[in-house]
């Protein structure tokens, strides 16, 4: 139920991504407009970070999630009849605070229901439903574009959601055992773990790989594909679709090797290797390039989930939502800085230094994790 809403929710949610060159020409906003765009959702999750995390320690899974869908449904309706850039700048602050909300209900969720054995892995199924909606989104909402137009496509999202808002509500009410998972007190990571450094590097991960979603696959893409290579919204949202079926397949990946190697092991060659991938659309791009680089960025995009599951391993069981919601706001503030910083290195110092600079970041970031981070859980087999 809870991965179902947040799949939903999230392609919901992503609709616009996919769509926007065609907010660009229809409203005549410039590249860093657009980057605006992915910024101002950015804000909206910062704003629901904190509190949405301590909600999600206190409040049931399917009220929040119900509370969401509703928002999702209002910001899209909002989003379909700008004509002007403000009310689009509005609804994308709403699309990120219903966002938030999602994820801080189904981290929290899903980080307390299968304990610290196998957290690793349904952390992955947690990340696996926010990769599919963010796969699904956007081609999605690029097939119905290419057909009818996108604010055809937005008023199809606003009527999804409205419906998920509906039937959840309708269950909470009846239900009354639809709550977060309790689990017994479990015992924490020593104290000697939990200083500084450990935490201040799990949240640099999140600021980097977020950065890297808002100002690489969210922002740049598109325009490549649509100023660069010539493609219509149709073949940019299929493309970004198989990058996020690579990204779902990848999550998979390191959540087991997380679990049944160590944390660390699926951590830092993902972020090196997201790194890379990044690092190829420094070059001419052609469509097999900028595909080949969505591909392999995304596959390799698992890093944040690991390291939510370190700061599961490391947080008191009856704070989890609260630390996870501190970890969200670090990585919203990459989302909310990316776009505008690379969108603007992008347009006035050239692609090179854009992507390389955020290829580096990642890199940078990876290797400091090798060298600094502890383990925090490390398994062999399945036999403990």
């Amino acid at each position: 139920m809870v991965s179902t809403a947040v799949l939903t929710l999230t392609g919901l949610a992503f609709f616009r991504v996919a769509l926007l060159p065609e907010f660009g020409r229809e409203l005549s906003m410039s590249t860093f407009e657009l980057g605006i765009v992915t910024t101002v959702f950015a804000a909206g999750r910062l704003l629901a970070d904190l509190p949405g995390g301590a909600l999600a320690d206190r409040v049931s899974a399917g009220r929040l999630i119900a509370l969401a869908a509703a928002g999702v449904a209002v910001g899209s309706t909002l989003l379909a009849i700008s004509t002007v850039p403000l009310p689009l700048y509005l609804a994308s602050l709403l699309l990120g605070v219903c966002s938030s909300t999602t994820n801080a209900t189904g981290m929290t969720y899903f980080s307390s229901v299968g304990g610290t054995r196998d957290r690793g892995t349904s952390m992955a199924l947690f990340s696996a439903a926010l990769l599919g909606g963010q796969a699904v989104g956007p081609a999605v909402a690029g097939l119905i574009a290419s057909q009818a137009g996108w604010r055809a496509a937005m008023f199809t999202a606003a009527a999804i959601a409205a419906l998920v808002a509906v039937v959840l509500g309708t269950r909470v009410g009846k239900r009354a055992d639809e709550a977060r998972p309790q689990l017994p007190p479990q015992p924490a990571v020593e104290s000697s773990v939990m200083r500084f450094g450990p935490i201040l590097l799990l949240r640099s991960v999140a600021f980097v790989v977020f950065l890297t979603l808002g100002s690489v696959p969210q922002t740049l893409i598109p325009v490549i594909g649509a100023d660069e290579l010539g493609l219509g919204s149709g073949a940019i949202g299929l493309a970004l679709g198989v990058g996020g079926i690579s990204r779902f397949v990848g999550t998979l990946i390191g959540g087991r090797l997380s679990d049944h190697i160590s944390r660390k092991t699926a951590l830092i060659p993902g972020m090196i290797v997201q790194g890379i991938g990044v690092a190829l659309l420094a070059f001419r791009p052609t469509v097999l390039l900028w595909v080949a680089a969505i591909v392999v960025m995304s596959l390799a995009s698992f890093g944040v989930s690991v390291a939510a599951t370190m700061v599961g391993d490391l947080a008191d069981p009856q704070r989890v939502g609260t630390q996870l919601g501190r970890f969200r706001f670090a990585g919203d503030l990459g989302l909310i800085s990316g776009p505008l910083v690379v969108s603007a290195l992008y347009e006035s110092v050239g692609r090179e230094a854009a992507f390389l600079f955020v290829g580096g970041l990642l890199t940078i970031v990876g290797l400091l994790s090798w060298r600094f981070l502890p383990e925090t859980a490390r398994r062999f087999g399945s036999g403990g």
